[in-house]
């Protein structure tokens, strides 16, 4: 349901574009976004990895234009928050809140409270707690 926390056992996906791929500026906030979008990969309900970057592949290609040397990053939602809270300056607690996007996107989800003076610094504890990237295209 629409701002239902995320259970810390389970995973997202961030799309990181071509000209920010394998860099921390994939979860800085774009122009006019309020939390970085991502997808909540057990929402899926598939069988296994494989299948669920499939899936998040073919939701992204409806809103996007897959980029070639774009990547798909993983997330495990407890280990992120854990990390940026013990790592950052002002033990900044984010949260993963489902944020589905009917009706093409019902994993679409958020990463929220990103934004700080030291939105860089949070950028970067994210990125250090990606678990697995695929290929986005």
């Amino acid at each position: 349901m629409k701002g239902d926390e995320l259970p810390g056992t389970d995973h997202v996906t961030r799309y990181c574009r071509g000209d920010a791929a394998g860099s921390p500026a994939s979860f800085l906030l774009r122009g006019g976004e309020s939390y970085l979008s991502v997808n909540w990969l057990e929402f899926l309900k598939k069988t296994d990895r494989n299948e669920e970057i499939i899936e998040v592949k073919k939701v992204l290609s409806k809103k996007l234009k897959l980029g070639s040397t774009a990547r798909i990053a993983v997330l495990n939602v407890k280990k992120t928050r854990a990390h940026v809270l013990q790592e950052s300056f002002d033990s900044r607690e984010i949260n993963f809140k489902h944020e589905p996007e009917s009706p093409n996107d019902e994993s679409h989800s958020g990463i929220h409270n990103t934004r700080c003076e030291d939105e860089m610094l949070i950028a970067e504890l994210i990125f250090e707690t990606i678990i697995e990237e695929y290929p986005a295209k």
